[in-house]
Parts: structure tokens; sequence; C-alpha cells
């Protein structure tokens, strides 16, 4: 049995599939480009055995995918060549070989114009009617899952691992379908909310959950020259706030465009267009307008393209060379934000004081890569490859770390079955709002860049609403948790449990139960359980005791002494006892609980 997918070398062997490369590796099965007979394929592999006793029923996903390649044919849709078994008797599914670009990548190596993003929009938007129309819903669009074929620049959706169809089986116990998070409509975390104590409900998607997807892809490419980092980015469905408009952020945007997106992304899903029909008749309106503004690119190629640091020299000043260009973008960005004009020479001025300012400091110094309240966010630091030494509590926190330019592969949540819904019929124009964001002064672009070369920290963004690792709720009935059950933690296992550890933005850290816990706790949770994939976030907005911040830890794994890893969705929260440098200082014991989802 292959319980964790083989991960096969070139000239390996499927079936009589030579192995050329491995082409990714997801949740459900990894995927290789192979060749036989002179045919290229990409080859998607189970990641299990028909009945192995796989929780995540890879081998079931592998056929439902299978069944709805089989019922569409399209041209902006993946193409299905055949299936069978590996020696080993793992299902594989026999993909057309799309030699292409995410849509991210296609983003930023190709710097598209708005009329160009809008004509792959307006054929996503068409593969999505056709795929509707024959009663399949993917679950699981973004920017990863649309190829763009780099022979034409046809986009092509892929992966349809999490789709479903009328009368499809549900596979999993929780409670919102597939999907990753971000791009999840917010009427789905608005009933995570309401049903919260009703484990059996299920939500239903519908095309206005598509729709939404579509708009959070769309708002991605607008708003963002480099989508394929890995950074803090504008929430997207928060259930009350709406994110800001496309052209707040970057003032290049058609304001129809904007308005469109604005649209889409509505927290009232009768205010997104009726079906992917209206949607694809809406974009290509706006794809046929003459204005020269939709033939200017996204944005500039200059501030997409990533320059190294130079040759040699010391680590510090390879950070000092980052920070100085992630300075540079971003005055620029914000003063052309704010809808007004800057003599070019004041822009110099600007980013040369602000240079001088940075590359004068000393290295422990640096201003964090943190988000800030007045743009977009700035890239957050990754977690170091070597723990750095604790300091003492009136100590500086540590210095952050370099950037990680990789996207990881997502860990959607499970959860099938529903039919094909629409919303009840009317104009979606009518219903959107019109209106335009107000410019902003660009003495506080200026105020931004000093800012930033003076190294003064802004506000940190809450996690984006989430929902929990699949199998999370069985996870918690079989260790006996209550749901916001308080269990003792140390927040992070590589520090002294009674003292302080400072602690950045998106640092990844483990957390472990101490000796001495409480005697209700210690059945469920003894000393020595450990939690995993600790993800850290930090807010400066202060708290009704005067606490600077805040801090809070999200993990999703758990393992108890002499038992195996299970699911989890564990919550540290824990008032700031100082912020310095973008980092928070705080007593490293704390209290957790389960949580079922992320509000």
């Amino acid at each position: 049995m292959i319980a964790r997918l083989i991960r096969l070398p070139s000239g390996a062997s499927i079936d009589g599939w030579h192995v050329v490369k491995e082409l990714g590796d997801g949740g459900f099965a990894v995927v290789y480009l192979v060749e036989k007979n002179g045919l290229r394929r990409a080859l998607k592999v189970a990641r299990h055995r028909d009945a192995s006793g796989d929780e995540k029923q890879t081998h079931a996903r592998v056929m439902r995918e299978l069944t709805a390649l089989l019922m569409l044919e399209h041209p902006n849709i993946i193409r299905h060549c055949g299936y069978g078994y590996a020696e080993s008797g793992n299902v594989y599914l026999a993909l057309e070989y799309v030699d292409g670009w995410t849509l991210g990548e296609w983003k930023e190596r190709k710097h598209p114009t708005f009329h160009e993003i809008l004509r792959v929009f307006v054929k996503i938007a068409a593969a999505l009617a056709y795929m509707h129309s024959q009663g399949i819903l993917h679950r699981n669009l973004k920017l990863a899952n649309v190829l763009i074929r780099k022979s034409d620049g046809e986009p092509i959706i892929i992966d349809f691992s999490c789709a479903t169809y009328t009368q499809a089986a549900d596979l999993t116990e929780s409670g919102l379908p597939p999907g990753t998070d971000r791009f999840r409509a917010p009427e789905q975390f608005k009933f995570l909310r309401e049903h919260r104590d009703e484990h059996r409900a299920r939500y239903a998607f519908q095309v206005a959950d598509e729709i939404f997807a579509v708009g959070a892809m769309l708002y991605e490419l607008l708003t963002d020259p480099r989508p394929t980092e890995v950074r803090h980015r504008e929430t997207l469905n928060n259930p009350v706030a709406m994110p800001r408009p496309a052209r707040r952020i970057n003032a290049r945007v058609p304001e129809a465009l904007s308005d469109l997106v604005e649209s889409i992304l509505s927290r009232d899903p009768a205010r997104r267009p009726v079906d992917t029909d209206a949607l694809q008749r809406e974009l290509t309106e706006l794809q046929a307008h003459p204005a020269a503004d939709y033939q200017e690119p996204a944005h500039p190629p200059s501030e997409q393209r990533r320059p190294e640091p130079p040759e040699g020299g010391d680590p510090a000043s390879k950070r000092r060379w980052s920070k100085l260009r992630e300075l540079g973008g971003g005055v620029v960005a914000r003063v052309r934000s704010s809808g007004k004009v800057l003599a070019a020479g004041a822009v110099v001025a600007v980013v040369l004081a602000a240079v001088v300012a940075l590359w004068g400091r000393p290295a422990a110094l640096e201003p964090p890569a943190a988000p800030h309240a007045a743009g977009r966010p700035l890239p957050p630091s990754a977690p170091p490859s070597v723990p750095p030494p604790m300091p003492a509590p009136d100590m500086s926190p540590p210095a952050p770390a370099p950037v990680v330019g990789t996207e990881p592969a997502p860990a959607p949540v499970q959860e099938e079955g529903s039919t094909v819904k629409t919303q009840p019929p009317e104009d979606p124009k009518q219903a959107r709002r019109q209106k335009t964001p107000p410019g902003r002064d660009v003495s506080k672009a200026l105020a931004l860049g000093c800012a930033i070369a003076t190294g003064c920290t802004g506000a940190q963004v809450r996690p984006e609403p989430f929902t929990c690792p699949d199998g999370t709720i069985a996870a918690r009935k079989q260790l006996s948790w209550r749901e916001s059950q308080q269990f003792s933690v140390v927040i992070d296992d590589r520090y002294d449990p009674w003292g302080n550890v400072w602690l950045r933005p998106g640092d990844t850290v483990v957390g472990v139960v101490p000796e001495g816990v409480t005697p209700s706790q210690a059945p469920v949770a003894p000393p020595g359980t450990r939690f995993f994939g600790g993800k850290v976030y930090v807010s400066p907005e202060k708290t009704a005791d005067g606490s600077p911040g805040f801090i809070i830890v999200k993990y999703d794994r758990v393992k108890l002494p002499k038992q195996d890893e299970l699911p989890a969705c564990f919550i540290v929260e824990v008032e700031a006892d100082e912020l310095k440098d973008g980092a928070a200082k705080t007593s490293n014991r704390s209290a957790g609980r389960p949580v079922d989802y992320w509000p």
C-alpha cells in the first residue's frame, strides 16, 4: 500500500508511462509529466489505493474528478485522456499536458494589459457557464488552478478534485465544501457562525460562490503586482467588511472595471451577476471598451521586477538592499494610488532621503517586513531555518528574516455534495453601487516613505477567515475536547516555558503542553502534547486594558504522547507586553482553545 505516495524520480515507470518530471504535489495526488509512444500527458496519481484506510479518500476523489471530466468537453477546460492503475494499485488519471503558467505566474511574466486580462476572464466565465449548464461546480477556483498556455495564451481550468455534480456522494463530514479559504464567498463563513452547534449542517455551494471566486482572482491580478509571493494581503471574504475597491489600491484600474469587481465581491450574493452567463456578458462589454486606459499594463513591469542583491556582500547589506527595494516600490505605489501627480524630482528626493536613512542604520534596527495600515501589506518575514537565540526581556526582538518567494501547496478543507443553484434574476448593474473613491493626500504617501525609512511600525492584519483542516471535528470528538475549552500551552517550545518570548508576524512555532496542568486538562491534553503548524499574527491595536497590541497563534495539528498526529484548529490569543520593530513580546506560557473555524 502506498500510504503517502511515492515521489518518483525521472525515468521511473507508471503503468508503462515514463516519468519525465514531477509537475505538482497536492493534498490528494501527485502529478507527473509522463511520456508513452511519443505522447506527453500529465498523470495525476492518487495518494492512496482504494480501501487503504485513507481518511481523505484520495482514490475516490480522483474517480470523482474523472466522472466530472467525462461530462465536460470545452477548449478552456482540461481534457481527460483516460485512466488506469499504477503497479502499486493507486489509480491515476491521464490528462492533456498544458505547457503554461498559472494565472499568477502569467501576470508576473507577461505584464498583461487590462484588455488582455479581461480577454482571459471572458473565456474563464464562458467555460464556467458551460460547466454549470452540465450541472458541475468546480468549487476550488484560484490563481493556481487556471493555466495560461504559452503557445496561444488560452486559459485552461484544471484540478477538478473538489468538483461536485448532481447526486454526487458526500465524502467528508465538514460543514463547508472543499476549497481554498481565501477564495471562499463570505456567506460560507456566515453559515459556519450561524450553524456552529449543528455538526450535521452542510453548506450548499452555489453558482454565486463560484462567481465570488472569479472576482477574487480578478481582484488579485488588478491589485497585486506579484500575486505569487507569500505575504499578507487584503482580506476578501470578511462576512461584514468589504475589501477596498481595486481602484483605491491601484489607480490604473479603470473605474468601470473596479465597480464590476466590487459588485462581484459583494457581501450580498444577490448583488453579484446572476449567473456566469451574465458575468461573461459584463466582462465582454468591458473587454470591448475603447478607452485607452484598458490598453495599459495593470502594473508597470518595473513594479513587478525583483532585482537581485549586489554580488557578494554581507547578509546585513543584502537585507538592507531588500528593504530598499520594497521601499522604492512602496513609495511610488502610494504616490500613484493617491490619484495625484508628483514631480519626478520629488519622488527621487523622497526615495533618496529614505535610502540614506535606511542604509545608515545598524542592521539590528532595520524596519520590520510587516503590513502597514495605509496601503497594501508588505511581505511577512519567513521563519528562520535555525532558531534565533532568545533575547532577554529587555532586549530588542530578533531582526526579520528574508522573504520567502514561493507559494506553498494549499491544504483545502473537504466536504462534498450540492447541486447547481442560481440567484433570482435581477439586473446586476442596477444593484451595483457607483462611487468614486476619494483621493488621498500626497503628504500621506510621503509620510509613509519616511515612516518606512525610520523604522516606524504599522498595523498588522488579523488572520483571514479560515476553515479548519478536514477531519478536525471528528478528531475533536475522538479527543473528547469541547469547543473553546481552555488548555494551558507553551507557545514556542524552543524557549523557557516560564520566560518571555518575542514573536514576529509569519513566524512558525510548535506549542507544547507543560507540566502541572489542571486535573480536567490532564486526561485530554496531558503534558507533552504538541501543537504543530503554528503561525503567528501580531496586531498593534490597543486593548481595553491598555496593552499595546495582541498576538494570535493558529496551530493546525496536534499529537498527544504515544498517539498519532491528528488535524486540529487550536488558537492562542494573548495580549502583548511590548511591541518593537513589528515583533511582540509576551509570556511564553499561555492558554489556548480548540475552535471550529476563525470568523
